[in-house]
């Protein structure tokens, strides 16, 4: 289930707060990020309803990783290779990468 942490994100739940919504440990919410473990039928059911989207999605059978709304909708395969990259990365990890590009990125508006 790697949509499952871009997915979560996205809906604005942290790890925690999601799992106390549908009855189960953070740990598991962690695990089935990771893919160390897969939810039952009633888990998917409340994670589809609760964070809107469809089982197949949670389950990786759409072709593409979600697409944040604040990019309009459209990226480019490079673009959501990266994303995919980033969103694998360990939460721990992700502020330090975010500001790593953010210092790319910064560093390209004085050249």
């Amino acid at each position: 289930m790697l949509n499952l942490k871009l997915i979560r994100k996205n809906a604005g739940y942290s790890q925690r707060s999601l799992a106390d919504k549908i009855g189960v440990s953070r740990s598991t919410v962690a695990m089935w990020e990771i893919g160390g473990s897969e939810p039952d039928n009633d888990a998917l059911l409340h994670l589809s309803a609760l964070l809107n989207v469809t089982i197949d999605e949670l389950l990786g059978n759409k072709k593409e990783p979600p697409v944040p709304e604040s990019t309009g909708g459209s990226l480019t395969d490079r673009q959501r290779d990266l994303l995919q990259l980033f969103a694998n990365l360990p939460e721990a990890v992700q502020p330090e990468a975010q500001r790593y590009l953010e210092y790319l990125a910064a560093s390209q508006d004085t050249q």
